[in-house]
């Protein structure tokens, strides 16, 4: 005979799912410098340690120390990334009217071309076609002016939130400095205020956390990595101007769920073609080939078995995280879906 199903388990599970997202809703925005805190001073822990032995100096001294090495080493890395980056895009939208315009005369092309399929259909069908492709190109017409606009009130908005990414920034980085210093004292706090059966359970979670988001961060940084060296080596093959800038920018677009980097290459491919040249439209297409096919292969390698997911679920997490939170939720919700499986596992 079956046993009956704990009712009462499965409405603490769905208690406690409720609550963790309220926390996170209300105290998510207050606590996540506090987090982000957290990561540098458990980085420079062991470190802290040891020097603190061997100098036997105080505890704060060495944990600053060591913290504040890891950022100077963070934020000279950074800004050499930045400079490399910086000065590609100050070029690239320098050279942009230039650019717009080369296009102007395959573009004109492609929509002569459109006009002369639509005129082979019946009347009604073929003038409906014409309305929707004038439609279509007078509004890409005015794409130049949307992108500029968007630029300026993203520029602007920024600038508005200033004040709180200042403090938000500021207080990350003293959190990190405090948590260091104190992480012996916080650790024998939690063994004495914590009964031992609730320590041993709530101490898997961490190894949990480390089994799913930093497995899953490092095999996306090694895919990214990897897809940023397939591009950029292709687009300095091609010849093309930009490479560090367009190779980094396509392979952020390729991580992200659902989107890839054909995204980018195969209608730059199409209008390669359209302008005539066919040497870069079949580079471009070969180097999409290229970097799809590395990505899937070693995908599953680096994420590993024990990270799959049913594939229902999966979409699941998806799409529940693209209505939520939009492409971010698409990065966050199947990651937590992984650790849940764990955990429940």
């Amino acid at each position: 005979m079956q046993s009956p199903i704990p009712w009462q388990r499965i409405l603490k599970i769905i208690g406690a799912i409720g609550l963790g997202v309220l926390a996170l809703r209300f105290l998510g925005p207050v606590l996540l410098p506090f987090a982000i805190g957290l990561i540098p001073a458990y980085g420079a822990d062991k470190a802290a340690a040891r020097l603190q032995t061997k100098l036997r100096s105080p505890r704060p001294l060495t944990a600053a120390v060591c913290v504040g090495l890891m950022y100077i080493l963070f934020f000279l890395l950074v800004w050499l990334l930045g400079c490399i980056l910086f000065r590609e895009l100050e070029a690239f939208f320098r050279a942009l009217p230039s650019l717009a315009g080369t296009l102007s005369e395959p573009v004109g092309r492609l929509r002569q071309s459109l006009l002369q399929l639509a005129s082979r259909f019946p009347d009604g069908i073929g003038e409906a076609l014409r309305q929707s492709t004038d439609a279509f190109f007078r509004s890409g017409a005015g794409l130049g002016n949307k992108l500029y606009d968007s630029v300026f009130s993203f520029a602007s908005g920024f600038l508005r939130k200033a004040p709180d990414i200042a403090l938000f920034s500021l207080t990350a980085l003293l959190s990190g400095f405090f948590f260091a210093a104190e992480l012996p004292d916080l650790r024998k706090l939690w063994e004495r205020k914590i009964p031992a059966p609730w320590r041993k359970k709530w101490e898997t979670v961490p190894k949990k956390l480390k089994g799913t988001v930093f497995c899953w961060l490092k095999a996306q940084g090694k895919l990214m990595l990897i897809t940023f060296l397939v591009l950029t080596a292709g687009f300095l093959i091609l010849g093309l101007d930009y490479p560090i800038l367009f190779g980094s920018a396509i392979a952020l677009i390729d991580a992200l769920p659902v989107l890839g980097s054909g995204l980018i290459l195969i209608p730059w491919s199409l209008l390669q073609f359209l302008a005539g040249d066919t040497f870069c439209g079949v580079g471009l297409l070969c180097i999409y080939g290229a970097a799809a096919l590395i990505r899937t292969a070693l995908e599953p390698r680096l994420l590993g078995r024990q990270m799959g997911l049913d594939p229902l679920l999966t979409l699941l997490a998806l799409y529940a995280g693209y209505h939520f939170c939009g492409i971010l939720g698409m990065i966050l919700f199947p990651m937590g879906a992984m650790f849940c499986k764990q955990v429940f596992d």
